[in-house]
């Protein structure tokens, strides 16, 4: 049998030779601007990858190009990552080319995540033990979801600029018996975390800006798109955000400071649309497997930059195409 796969084999032998610097825990990194002020997010949503899965290769060769072509800081998994078996062996694959480069990452689950052999839970604990990854769940036991968590952005001054919130957005509706059918949405336990989260960091550092990273997109996704400030970007099919409405979005804007969410899940959509000041923007498809005409793979890039409100973010095809440059949100003043 053909196995994966000579870059990732070559990777894997450095990470074996290399030395301690290589196995970096979440609690040793420190993420931060680089010495030019910028710091680039790479979103890759929806690989469905797994090992003798048809287009799998496929998943990595995108990632390695955006990498070897992108200044990446962090690297945001947004869900549906890996959806068979063997599902452990299949992510150690995959995050061992994440090692390979040295990249911090982390990963948001998505609503096939634990559908074939191993539950959030597992992978929450497998995940947080592999070097570079900086997953871990914050909210514990009182907060629904897995792997709720912040990660702060700090300037050269050693200050929380930026903050990464990084979140659950659950599977499937728990209200099927009462004809609520669909996807998951946020539980009142999460956006109170969020909340109670940003405001704590904000006390400190009250110039803090944030972004949200999860899977579903929210109900006013498509509201954005129909009748939003802005929008770029392609919709090729209806959005599959929750029936329930829980007030996720509300909540952000209350929060004033949040300047963009980022999502998967719809794999043929890729735009981002603004709404009262706040951008929503999907990824793009960086899988293999797919629904309907599936699109070459890519990423969605972010670059955060050091005393600015805004953000510039990009899609990049793994042919090397640049398209949907844009800074977010649209209108709003640049710097402090």
């Amino acid at each position: 049998m053909k196995y994966y796969f000579p870059r990732v084999l070559f990777i894997a032998i450095a990470i074996l030779l290399s030395s301690s610097s290589l196995k970096l825990s979440a609690q040793e990194i420190k993420l931060q601007f680089k010495d030019d002020g910028n710091f680039t997010i790479a979103q890759f949503t929806d690989t469905h990858f797994y090992i003798g899965g048809e287009n799998s290769q496929e998943v990595l060769d995108n990632i390695e190009a955006v990498l070897e072509a992108e200044q990446v800081d962090l690297v945001i998994l947004t869900g549906d990552i890996v959806t068979g078996k063997p599902t452990i062996k299949s992510w150690e694959v995959l995050t061992d080319l994440l090692i390979g480069y040295k990249v911090p990452y982390t990963v948001t689950f998505g609503n096939h995540e634990d559908e074939a052999e191993t539950s959030r839970e597992e992978l929450l604990t497998y995940l947080t033990e592999r070097p570079y990854c900086v997953l871990s769940d914050e909210g514990g036991m009182q907060v629904e979801g897995v792997g709720n968590n912040m990660l702060p952005v700090y300037n050269q001054k050693g200050i929380a600029e930026k903050l990464i919130y990084c979140m659950d957005s659950r599977s499937y509706s728990l209200a099927k018996d009462r004809g609520v059918e669909g996807y998951g949405w946020f539980d009142q336990s999460q956006i109170r975390w969020f909340s109670e989260s940003n405001e704590k960091w904000l006390a400190n550092n009250p110039d803090a800006q944030a972004l949200l990273f999860f899977h579903i997109p929210l109900p006013e996704y498509a509201q954005a798109f129909d009748h939003g400030e802005f929008k770029v970007g392609k919709r090729k099919e209806k959005e599959c955000s929750p029936k329930i409405n829980t007030g996720m979005f509300a909540e952000m804007v209350l929060q004033s400071n949040v300047l963009g969410t980022f999502v998967g899940h719809d794999h043929v959509n890729n735009y981002v649309a603004q709404l009262h000041n706040i951008a929503l923007c999907y990824g793009y498809f960086s899988g293999g497997n797919s629904y309907g005409s599936r699109p070459l793979n890519g990423a969605r890039l972010i670059l955060l930059e050091a005393d600015k409100k805004t953000f510039t973010t990009w899609l990049r095809r793994m042919d090397g195409e640049i398209f949907n440059k844009v800074v977010l949100p649209a209108g709003r003043e640049t710097h402090y």
